[in-house]
């Protein structure tokens, strides 16, 4: 038997090791779209402004998570040192469990741009706070400031221009306070027409305090008298009268004077036996628009809003009772417009938890009834609009033909997310279920712009069940009558269909061909000529 010499051995080896397979064989390496991945390009934005922080105060944290896709950045275990003015020792120091910024992550870019702060379980020491504020904090018993939660969120909602800002803070054994206001800043011209000051169109504004233990902290720094619930009212009318007034410069009318005195009447039961106090605007549904005068004067602002001082939101006042609740599990004993009623109630969460689930076993009785079908569709459809697109759409076809208000934004969204053909499918069965007339029957006159009317009707959805092929079939009609209008509306049905695919260009030129051939079997058979020809 032949023997290997060493040197064949190593010779061997080194072939070996040149072989591509084996020099293929080595840990994964990171590719090129994995290096500029989402992730990693939203955690160094995050670490840009981390570093930025640092250059205000000292910054620590345990760990960070970014999640783009969602719009969530979070931090927990954090440290900061502040430098503050007034604190020459830097003693100040405060202490945050996590720390949440979230931005549009519930529907990114689509609806909303939003932005919402979450800080849970902050602790700041009396240095972060002003010498006389920490005096009078540490002599009412606090080492420290103990914050639960900090939130805010604000929001501007793209179809509307509203903005809306709400804000949660809660101090351990002090007090929680809430705050919400939303409204739309409108354009305004000024004398000469130019743009001037913004108005404000206010459809909420609502702040509330819980007591947890804050006034009988504050009440040991306070004098004798000020503890006497009938003295601070006493006193507090006085000063919030002299400020209102200027002075007593301007006098107060009957709204000022009532908001003062249910200020202080709240502000009396709030001290004796410590609960919750709020001031909240009492507006129409569609909200009050303050002009810069308004919103500028406390007295034009107290009138404009028509601020309320009550022991508890309007919203309390608002929970539906048992007997009303108790009608859910026996709807037959409700009255269309309670169960229409109800129904919108546990859409909106208004008094009732939110529940979309239960809507359908109050309405569904209700759309055999013309009266009611188009009110019960319409809720319908937005109760299902997340769950059920195919039965939400069949539902705001029926509130389409009953022209309810927002029915034709509801097909829009519907539609975007469904296939062409499943909307032309739709939009077939709801004019056979109806027993929908033949189109011919609804021409009726010699104006070629009642047939473009019908066109138009049938494309949107206003006041007729959105049907594309009969859309397209009144603007046949209505181009063959003369009508000058009715080639643009034409083009623009068909644009509906283009662009989106082999599939949907061949669904869309089959029902065509269909509609074209009904249009000329009609025009022929109706003797329409005759009725849209006007003689020289």
């Amino acid at each position: 038997m032949k023997k290997f010499t060493p040197l064949s051995t190593t010779a061997a080896l080194a072939l070996l090791a040149a072989t591509p397979t084996v020099a293929q064989d080595r840990d994964p390496q990171v590719t090129f779209g994995e290096f500029f991945s989402p992730d990693r390009i939203a955690t160094a934005i995050a670490h840009t402004g981390i570093s930025a922080l640092r250059t205000q105060m000292e910054l620590q944290y345990d760990h960070m998570t970014v999640d783009p896709m969602r719009g969530i950045v979070s931090l927990s275990g954090i440290v900061a040192r502040p430098q503050l003015p007034y604190d020459q020792a830097g003693q100040c120091e405060v202490l945050i469990d996590r720390v949440t910024l979230s931005s549009d992550f519930t529907s990114p870019f689509q609806t909303a741009a939003e932005i919402d702060m979450n800080l849970i379980g902050a602790h700041a020491t009396l240095a972060c706070f002003e010498r006389d504020m920490a005096v009078a904090l540490r002599t009412a018993g606090y080492r420290d400031m103990p914050i639960d939660q900090f939130k805010m969120r604000a929001s501007y909602t793209y179809a509307t221009g509203a903005t809306a800002v709400d804000s949660t803070i809660a101090i351990n054994g002090f007090g929680i306070l809430d705050y919400s206001a939303s409204g739309t800043i409108l354009p305004r011209l000024g004398q000469y027409g130019i743009p001037a000051e913004p108005a404000v169109r206010v459809t909420r504004a609502v702040a509330t305090l819980k007591d947890d233990g804050g006034w009988a902290a504050i009440s040991q720094v306070l004098p004798e008298n000020l503890r006497d619930p009938v003295m601070i009212r006493e006193m507090g009318t006085q000063a919030i009268s002299s400020v209102l007034s200027q002075d007593g410069l301007r006098p107060l009318g009957a709204v000022e004077r009532r908001f003062v005195a249910d200020l202080m009447t709240q502000v009396e039961a709030y001290v004796t036996d410590p609960g919750e106090i709020t001031i909240e605007a009492t507006l129409p549904d569609n909200g009050i628009t303050l002009e810069p005068e308004m919103y500028a004067d406390p007295l034009d602002l107290i009138a404009g809003l028509g601020l309320q001082v009550r022991a508890a939101p309007m919203a309390r006042s608002q929970i539906l009772s048992l007997d009303a609740l108790a009608a859910i599990q026996t709807p037959d004993s409700l009255s269309p417009d309670a169960r229409i009623a109800l129904a919108t109630a546990l859409l909106d969460g208004n008094g009732v938890p939110r529940s979309t689930s239960m809507v359908a076993g109050l309405l569904e009785p209700l759309l055999d009834t013309p009266e009611t079908a188009g009110a019960a569709a319409a809720l319908l459809a937005r109760a299902e609009q997340e769950s059920d697109v195919p039965n939400a759409y069949r539902h705001a076809l029926i509130a389409a033909s009953a022209a309810e208000p927002g029915a034709i934004g509801l097909l829009d969204k519907l539609e975007s997310r469904m296939t062409t053909q499943s909307v032309l499918a739709a939009q077939d069965r709801h004019l056979t279920s109806v027993g929908a007339v033949a189109p011919l029957e609804m021409v009726t006159g010699d104006d070629p712009r009642d047939l473009r009317a019908l066109s138009l009707a049938y494309l949107t959805g206003t006041g007729q069940a959105r049907s594309y092929a009969r859309a397209y079939y009144y603007a046949l009609l209505a181009e063959a009558a003369g009508d000058i209008a009715a080639e643009s509306l034409r083009n623009e049905i068909i644009a509906r269909f283009g662009a989106r695919g082999p599939d949907v260009a061949q669904a869309w030129h089959a029902l065509a061909a269909q509609v074209e051939e009904q249009a000329v079997t009609d025009w022929i058979n109706a003797d329409l000529p005759g009725r849209y020809l006007v003689a020289e």
